[in-house]
């Protein structure tokens, strides 16, 4: 059972920002909750890297979009969902499925048009498939943005 939970709907061995949109409009995704740190950036880093924000301006103009992350900090989590003017979550305690019902309650879309993107397995694609959404494993981002490895 846990094997059907931690696999990604795509697992796209690529860092979010190559993310084609077409592809997500082909599975049918209208809302995207995104992960933070590794997803959008370097858990160790406070600059968001202008790849990631110039995929995350275009995508806000396509989809509804919701932060969710597992960090307790909520100034870091609010500095990052301010400066994207994206509403966010933190302490989500991923893979708890609460705050994430939660995020979708407020979505208000049907749960097939929602995707939750991250950088992990046991949270972020466990979360999602625990809630019944599509999920997109991302590469984490290095401290400069780029993938790692």
């Amino acid at each position: 059972m846990l094997n059907s939970l931690t696999k990604a709907d795509w697992d796209s061995n690529l860092p979010i920002y190559k993310i084609a949109h077409s592809k997500l409009f082909k599975k049918d995704i209208k809302c995207l909750l995104l992960d933070v740190d590794g997803t959008l950036l370097n858990r160790n880093s406070v600059k968001i890297p202008e790849t990631v924000k110039n995929w995350i301006l275009k995508s806000k103009k396509l989809f509804k979009i919701y932060l969710i992350s597992n960090n307790p900090s909520e100034k870091r989590i609010s500095r990052i969902g301010e400066e994207l003017g994206i509403n966010y979550k933190f302490k989500a305690l991923k893979p708890s499925k609460k705050c994430t019902l939660e995020v979708i309650e407020i979505m208000n879309e049907e749960k097939s048009n929602i995707a939750i993107i991250g950088d992990r397995i046991l949270t972020d694609v466990l979360v999602g498939n625990r809630c019944k959404i599509q999920t997109i494993l991302v590469k984490k981002l290095n401290k400069n943005g780029f993938p790692l490895k």
